[in-house]
């Protein structure tokens, strides 16, 4: 079935744009290039196949041009660039075409942009809370476990005994409760995503070097080990639960732990506790 092109009118507002009217009525807008490209002309009749050709390539262009747009204000993951556009509302099609021009002139690059994050956070984070950064921006697990493998613990643990240096100055105007002072650099330490060894030799320099008291030293090391543990327990009875749930939809291993550790990253377990707790459930089944 083939329609009449009865007008064609540069757009008001964007003179790159231009409205086609087809049998006397407004059909579509597209961008003038696909004018010229496809030759429409008024009086000419085009196909339906045709008209939805230039449809899908008008918008493959304006969702080209706003990835591009959102790359330049900031680099993203392809996962953020994609889930961007989809809520734009282009379709799956388009979008995944989009991607492939994105990769292919290395506008999104994942490997480039993990190297970036890393080189931005390792200052400021740990490693568990850069790993559930970069799961949540879309990196793969295994492009994020190639990456730290890379990282000289070294680097880890002078910046978590900067960060703890800089608290504890600002935290001792106020408090001079040993106990306290302790904890809170604890909890600091550990929502900047440092690991539970990382924490106890930060704190025994930090803390220990003004407060000079071994013994209680070691009492402060038994109750954080203990608290350690229960939320060992805490995170192996939530993440069993949960496990059981997804087990009723879910039959591939792959998936399931896949699920289960996105799950328990979310509610702010760290990286290494969950990788812990997973093992020893998965041994159980």
């Amino acid at each position: 079935m083939k329609r009449t092109i009865t007008k064609i009118e540069i757009g008001k507002k964007n003179k790159d744009r231009v409205n086609v009217f087809l049998d006397g009525e407004f059909t579509f807008a597209c961008s003038s290039d696909l004018v010229y490209y496809y030759k429409l002309k008024k009086d000419e009749k085009i196909d339906l196949e045709i008209l939805k050709e230039v449809i899908y390539e008008d918008n493959y262009l304006k969702a080209k041009n706003t990835a591009l747009k959102i790359l330049e204000k900031s680099y993203k993951t392809e996962k953020e660039i994609s889930d961007k556009l989809i809520k734009k509302e282009f379709e799956e099609k388009v979008v995944a075409r989009v991607m492939v021009f994105l990769k292919e002139y290395n506008f999104v690059d994942d490997c480039k942009y993990a190297d970036m994050f890393i080189r931005e956070k390792i200052s400021s984070s740990g490693k568990s809370k850069m790993k559930f950064m970069l799961l949540k921006k879309g990196i793969s697990k295994e492009l994020i476990d190639e990456k730290f493998k890379n990282i000289d613990c070294s680097l880890e643990k002078d910046a978590a005994f900067k960060l703890a240096q800089k608290k504890y100055n600002i935290i001792k105007k106020s408090e001079n409760n040993y106990m306290k002072t302790y904890k809170k650099i604890g909890n600091y330490l550990a929502s900047r995503g440092f690991d539970y060894n990382i924490i106890n030799n930060v704190l025994t320099e930090v803390v220990n070097e003004e407060h000079d008291s071994k013994e209680c030293s070691k009492k402060n090391y038994e109750q954080i080990e203990e608290e350690h543990n229960i939320h060992l327990e805490e995170l192996y009875n939530l993440a069993k639960k949960r496990y059981n749930i997804i087990c009723k939809s879910e039959k591939d291993n792959i998936k399931i732990y896949r699920k289960l550790s996105q799950y328990l990253l979310r509610r702010g377990y760290k990286w290494e506790n969950v990788k812990k707790i997973l093992k020893e459930i998965v041994q159980e089944s």
